[in-house]
């Protein structure tokens, strides 16, 4: 679902709409696995896992010196995201569930990882999706998604709604969070699910688990 909601946030023109929506979809994936493995009281360990500067003024400093050279070039970005959203959207929505199942399989095999750990798996979680062929998976999702009527309408009044809730910026609380509460956008995600356990979708993402390992074992 997170997926979805993350995906059609480049529909909305808005500036800097598209981060601020994915930031929130990362975090209700990660606060959801967590408290599906009773970890919900390590979310500052896990945190670096979906923000590599999560507490580093280094950071922080460097995204707001970028902020002007996004904003001036939001209009081309903007077209852009839009004409490539046949690929760009299922994209948006395999990466969404990579990172909920890469973390699943670290909480469920190897426990909690300290904040230096869920930092590198960040690392190799990106480098193990960037060499990741994503031929099959657009072709199932992009037939699911056209079997599903009006999905983006759902999709980007949810995404405005997730912009307009509040944000704990701490801790995710699933009860309220905007996310957790979209039944038409949770029925469509439960349909695209459906489609990526087909068994070829499967082996993809058994093979995207191999690479992660790779890639985290040679950091």
């Amino acid at each position: 679902m997170a997926g979805i909601v993350s995906s059609a946030s480049r529909f909305i023109p808005i500036p800097f709409v598209d981060d601020v929506i994915r930031d929130r979809c990362q975090r209700y994936v990660v606060a959801k696995t967590l408290v599906a493995h009773g970890a919900e009281g390590h979310w500052d360990q896990v945190r670096p896992y979906i923000d590599a500067d999560a507490g580093c003024l280094a950071g922080c400093l460097a995204q707001v010196a970028k902020a002007p050279l996004k904003l001036l070039m939001f209009p081309i970005r903007k077209v852009v995201s839009v004409l490539t959203s046949v690929r760009g959207v299922p994209l948006e929505i395999t990466r969404m569930v990579l990172l909920g199942r890469t973390l699943d399989r670290r909480l469920k095999n190897d426990g909690v990882p300290s904040a230096a750990e869920a930092a590198q798996m960040r690392v190799a979680f990106d480098a193990a999706f960037a060499r990741m062929d994503l031929h099959a998976i657009k072709a199932v999702i992009n037939d699911a998604l056209n079997q599903i009527g009006d999905w983006k309408g759902a999709a980007i009044d949810a995404s405005r709604e997730v912009l307009g809730s509040p944000d704990d910026s701490k801790v995710p609380d699933l009860s309220t969070d905007a996310i957790a509460n979209l039944p038409k956008v949770e029925a469509d995600a439960i349909h695209v699910d459906q489609a990526l356990h087909s068994p070829d979708v499967l082996q993809l993402f058994a093979e995207f688990d191999a690479r992660f390992d790779s890639e985290l074992a040679n950091l």
